[in-house]
């Protein structure tokens, strides 16, 4: 039977159950992995000069910024007009390694979490599912918010989900923190493949599977969105 990478990419949008029986088979991680690397850094190179001093004047009005003196919060606003080409290829590397890491260890906490819930398979076979099903999140989600986000000149004001139904709406506010957290589309798309996944692989049921996915989701996402209203 046909397995290789554009095999799995095309059952990606057509045959999801498939995609990840021959993941549980040979879990080949490192390929989505590769292309996430590779597409999160061409993503962050290329928006780079439209985020940095977005977020920068975002940041001049966050609650953090206030206990920084003026003169230090105008050089950070400057400093972000200005980044060199060195700076920004650095940038864009740390991006892209940092969401293959990212991904890595989600990998490993779901492997955990499915074990302890009943699911019998490796954590090789984890890494897989992970890998796998992170593509729309990060690759396939950036690809079609790229010409979005030359086109509006804005990185925060692209959103695919339930956050573009307040349009306008302050990027910093609680709610719309909320929802660019747990309404993203790519971001839901790619449980459902986690959740299909671990049901596939680790011989789990629906509930189960959706459960042992679902619940680490929610908590690590947790984490930075508290921070992040609490301070910006």
């Amino acid at each position: 039977m046909n397995d290789s990478f554009f095999r799995r990419i095309t059952d990606l949008f057509t045959n999801p159950g498939r995609l990840m029986e021959n993941v549980g088979v040979s879990p080949r991680w490192w390929q989505p992995g590769l292309l996430v690397l590779i597409t999160m850094a061409a993503f962050t190179w290329i928006t780079t000069p439209i985020s940095a001093p977005e977020q920068a004047e975002m940041l001049r009005d966050s609650k953090i910024m206030q206990m920084v003196p003026d003169e230090a919060a105008d050089k950070a606003y400057d400093d972000s007009l200005n980044i060199s080409p060195t700076k920004r290829l650095t940038q864009s590397g740390i991006s892209g390694f940092t969401t293959w890491i990212f991904i890595l260890i989600f990998g490993l906490v779901l492997g955990f979490f499915v074990r302890l819930g009943g699911g019998v398979g490796s954590f090789n076979q984890a890494l897989g599912i992970v890998s796998w099903g992170s593509l729309p999140v990060f690759a396939l989600n950036s690809l079609i918010k790229l010409p979005l986000i030359l086109k509006t000149e804005s990185v925060f004001k692209v959103n695919i989900g339930l956050a573009a139904l307040m349009p306008g709406a302050d990027p910093l506010s609680a709610v719309n923190q909320i929802l660019m957290a747990y309404g993203d589309f790519f971001t839901w798309w790619g449980l459902f493949l986690l959740v299909i996944g671990f049901e596939k692989v680790f011989n789990m049921g629906r509930s189960g599977a959706a459960l042992s996915v679902l619940l680490p989701w929610a908590l690590l996402t947790a984490i930075p969105l508290t921070l992040s209203i609490l301070f910006m």
